[in-house]
């Protein structure tokens, strides 16, 4: 049989975020769908201000840190490991109710070195 690798699985949240944004990620929010996460997250970039609000959220609220149950969606912009990167073109945010997504338009560019 097959033996899964699971890396990531048990690790703290706020430390892997932390982790990832030191490594160079640039991440970014777009979808929220939990109570404390408003449309002022949707296109922002989690950096350590952001890390230490959802570090917060998650003691007030239980919100988890790296939006695993569904708290937030992001999209990885730039990364170590990537050859190139993503460009923003545009985006649109939609709210409704509690929740709302960041739709964009983006496109592959070149990392400048």
């Amino acid at each position: 049989g097959l033996v899964p690798v699971m890396p990531l699985w048990g690790r703290d949240p706020a430390q892997l975020l932390g982790e990832m944004i030191e490594s160079g990620m640039v991440i970014m929010v777009t979808a929220v769908a939990a109570l404390g996460l408003d449309e002022r997250w949707l296109g922002r970039i989690l950096d350590h201000e952001a890390l230490r609000e959802l570090v917060d959220l998650n003691r007030r609220l239980k919100v988890n840190v790296c939006g695993d149950g569904g708290e937030m969606e992001t999209l990885v912009l730039d990364a170590p490991f990537y050859r190139k990167r993503l460009r923003v073109l545009r985006a649109e945010r939609r709210w409704e109710g509690g929740s709302g997504t960041l739709f964009v338009e983006a496109e592959l560019e070149e990392k400048r070195l």
